[in-house]
């Protein structure tokens, strides 16, 4: 009996066991999903054990790769949270069918004309005739003109892009952007220049920048999460949110401005300033401000950074000297980005006005009334956050506001919630400036980004805010989420524990693997979504 307990307890602590099991219910899983599928939704367009075989393919492929990443990279955890990002990135990648991302039509026509070595802004710019098509037959939900639908699916689209590719006398009206921005675009142009050269179809392209976006998302992880010690469970999981991942796997600039914001908010919560990392604040803050000017509620966590000595040109700053220099070298780095991109768009640009979606919004009108009318409009405000919910309870709206999966929205406030509590320890050490300047930067996000988007979305007689989304709120969720953190160690008086105090399994690298899992099945129900239940 003490023989056979002896070896189950060896069998109990062996990896390999553990590994066997955990591949033999991962296939289960896939013979599972293959059979739900077929019951729940008539699947039937390939044979079962077809299907099966290719589901339990794939899932065996990430699983090789989980293994990989487990066992062959060094124990670095910003190495081996990034790279569990682009392989879950990599699911949304595919699983969005093409243009399906918010805007993503536009995004994809300034990237491809950059791939095309055209840094000029042409309104009647021509386009080679299979990125007309692609344009033409991928249209967002949100795009009336031939909206998706049980006569217009995604399969369809395929079908129909491939044959209008075969027919070469296959035209479509002139595809047309008013995107007049260069910098974001440029990873999903550099994947496209690739694609171009080889002789890739605008498809082919359109994927490929995809995936260079999702590579840079992802090596700004790997910046901030390298630099970060605080709050590394609430930026984990939110770098892995589904729908942050659903902008990084898309040709969206998006990609690029969540990445740059996680950069930014991990050197925030390093353990000192560089001049390496104010180089990197600088350019990201200049580059997330010049696309959307709600970034710059970002600013006030610049102080965050402890006030150790920062040697500029020989001189060492030290006290708050450092800081004011730091906030100064990124106002200074932001306004010759801003005025470099402004002069590029000036003389570069044959654009008229910007037109807006709805009729009778002009910005400039509208921010009058808010002057003249500030408590009207704090009332407005209020009450769109509260209708909204503060966009927490939209993290599964994809696609603009059709695609809609209610499991993601449902359980992505209960992750972010986990984070907290994962980070109580380290909140409860925090100090009372860090809540302060975290509560100030939350709110100013939210009051820049609900302002900008009532200048440029509303009319100013509403009484609720328009055009919100949860992507544009994602730096303010962190903010919110770490305060939680805060507010749940200090109520547990988790303070009075020694700093030397330690866990087994730090806190962030349990987020990771629980963030892993619930962005992979938040992929495999967008494709459902798509191309399943259809």
């Amino acid at each position: 009996m003490a023989t056979e307990k002896g070896r189950f307890d060896r069998l109990r602590k062996s990896q390999a066991f553990w590994w066997v099991l955990g591949y033999f219910v991962v296939l289960c899983c896939g013979v599972g999903l293959i059979y739900y599928w077929r019951v729940a939704y008539d699947f039937s367009a390939l044979g079962a054990w077809t299907a099966t075989a290719l589901v339990c393919g794939g899932f065996s492929v990430l699983y090789l790769l989980v293994f990989l990443n487990a066992h062959f990279i060094k124990q670095n955890y910003a190495l081996k949270c990034a790279i569990l990002v682009f392989v879950a990135g990599l699911g949304f990648v595919f699983a969005n069918p093409p243009l399906q991302a918010p805007d993503e039509n536009m995004h994809f026509l300034r990237a491809y004309s950059l791939a095309s070595g055209n840094f000029a802004f042409d309104q009647q710019e021509e386009f080679p005739a299979d990125v007309d098509l692609l344009v033409r037959d991928f249209p967002g939900n949100y795009n009336w003109e031939m909206p998706l639908s049980d006569d217009h699916s995604i399969a369809d689209a395929f079908e129909r892009y491939r044959a209008d590719l075969a027919a070469n006398d296959t035209t479509a009206p002139n595809a047309e952007t008013w995107i007049q921005q260069a910098l974001p675009h440029l990873p999903a142009a550099a994947g496209m220049a690739v694609g171009r050269i080889f002789g890739a179809s605008a498809l082919v392209c359109m994927y490929l920048g995809r995936l260079t976006n999702l590579l840079f998302y992802a090596l700004c992880c790997y910046g901030g999460m390298r630099c970060c010690k605080q709050f590394r469970s609430v930026l984990t999981s939110l770098m892995l949110v589904p729908i942050a991942l659903f902008m990084a796997g898309s040709t969206s600039s998006d990609a690029v401005l969540l990445g740059l914001t996680w950069l930014f908010i991990g050197i925030c919560l390093s353990d000192g300033v560089t001049t390496r990392r104010a180089v990197a604040l600088a350019l990201s803050f200049g580059v997330l401000f010049t696309a959307k000017y709600n970034f710059l509620a970002l600013l006030p966590l610049v102080f965050l950074i402890p006030k150790t000595e920062w040697t500029v040109r020989g001189k060492k700053l030290t006290g708050k000297r450092w800081a004011w220099a730091l906030a100064a070298a990124l106002l200074l780095g932001t306004l010759l980005i801003y005025g470099a991109q402004t002069l590029h768009t000036a003389l570069l640009s044959n654009y008229q006005g910007l037109t807006y979606q709805l009729g009778g919004i002009r910005p400039g009108d509208q921010m009058k009334f808010i002057l003249s009318n500030p408590v009207r409009y704090l009332a407005v405000f209020v009450y769109s956050v509260y209708l909204n919910k503060g966009e927490l309870f939209s993290g599964g709206v994809f696609g603009w506001r059709d695609a809609i999966v209610p499991f993601v929205s449902y359980f992505t406030p209960l992750l972010l919630m986990l984070s907290a509590g994962f980070d109580a320890l380290c909140g409860a050490r925090a100090k009372a400036k860090t809540g302060w300047l975290l509560g100030l930067t939350g709110v100013l996000f939210y009051g820049f980004t609900y302002t900008g988007m009532y200048l440029t979305s509303t009319p100013y007689t509403m009484v609720q805010i328009l055009g919100v989304q949860t992507r544009y709120l994602l730096a303010a969720f962190f903010v919110g989420f770490a305060l939680m953190a805060m507010l749940c160690g200090k109520t547990m008086e988790l303070q009075k524990m020694t700093c030397e105090t330690t866990q087994k399994t730090p806190p962030e690298w349990r987020m990771l693997h629980i963030s892993f899992v619930f962005a992979v099945i938040s992929a495999l129900l967008l494709f459902q979504t798509y191309y399943i239940g259809a």
